[in-house]
């Protein structure tokens, strides 16, 4: 048979014809079982787990066909000890099947750390060790010491804290300092229209203490006072007004803006004045 009767020939076409049949076929049937394999396009919608214990929590995700697991545990004094605080996908988040949802439980109890070692080193360094230890550093006393900014001695609410001691996670610590064997005076920084952080940090360079906090009522939520900014302070901050280092500035917070600018404004006419 010559090659061109070959080509014409009606067997060879009805071949070629059941080839490409059955490799659409194959295909089809090939990405058909994938999409089964993979639930392709099926997702489910993350139930909310905050609140649940976790046996409500393992019937939940059972049901759903999800598995949970709890990678941390935070202690929230405002709610129930053993359930859910906050979850990872959030509720509502769609995901597949058999998806992990990472939880954190609210613990029974405060998480405790040990008192650094905060004496005898400078300021600086107690600071940076209580912080690495996930306490804070609380109000600075000065004492009349011949070694300046050297820690002298540590306290909560007035009482001396022996070594080692165990306190809650987030406790401020009290920190005695030394500032020489003379009187040295600071003046006091005028820190109105400023966040409380940035406040504090602007006392704190001088070294000199906060002192009461007076929220006004404007401030009415934890989140209003985070946005407080400082309408009045006592002492003044007038540029020449000293005070002995470790002294306490009372701080008065709102969030009134007009209460902020009218009292920026008065301290302003009173300079030109």
């Amino acid at each position: 048979m010559s090659l061109k009767a070959f080509f014409k020939s009606k067997a060879l076409w009805i071949n070629i014809s059941l080839l490409v049949v059955f490799f659409a076929l194959m295909v089809y049937f090939t990405l058909f079982l994938l999409k089964v394999y993979t639930n392709h396009g099926e997702t489910i919608s993350v139930p909310d787990l905050t609140g649940l214990g976790e046996r409500e929590v393992e019937i939940v995700t059972r049901e759903k066909n999800l598995k949970h697991s709890i990678i941390d545990s935070t202690f929230v004094p405002t709610t129930i000890p053993g359930t859910m605080i906050s979850q990872q996908p959030e509720a509502g988040h769609k995901v597949k099947e058999g998806r992990t949802v990472y939880l954190t439980i609210s613990a029974t109890q405060p998480e405790k750390v040990t008192l650094p070692a905060v004496v005898d080193v400078s300021l600086r360094e107690a600071q940076s060790r209580l912080e690495n230890a996930g306490l804070k550093l609380g109000q600075i006393e000065y004492r009349p010491s011949e070694f300046i900014n050297l820690v002298l001695d540590k306290k909560l609410n007035g009482t001396q804290l022996p070594n080692d001691t165990l306190l809650i996670k987030g406790t401020e610590v009290d920190l005695v300092v030394g500032k020489g064997l003379s009187n040295e005076r600071t003046v006091v920084p005028d820190v109105k229209g400023m966040y409380m952080s940035d406040a504090y940090r602007s006392l704190y360079n001088l070294s000199l203490n906060t002192g009461a906090l007076i929220y006004d009522q404007s401030v009415q939520t934890a989140e209003d006072s985070t946005q407080a900014r400082v309408w009045k302070q006592m002492p003044e901050g007038d540029g020449e007004n000293l005070i002995e280092l470790g002294t306490s500035v009372d701080i008065w917070l709102t969030v009134d803006d007009e209460k902020i600018e009218v009292n920026t404004i008065d301290e302003d006419l009173i300079d030109i004045e």
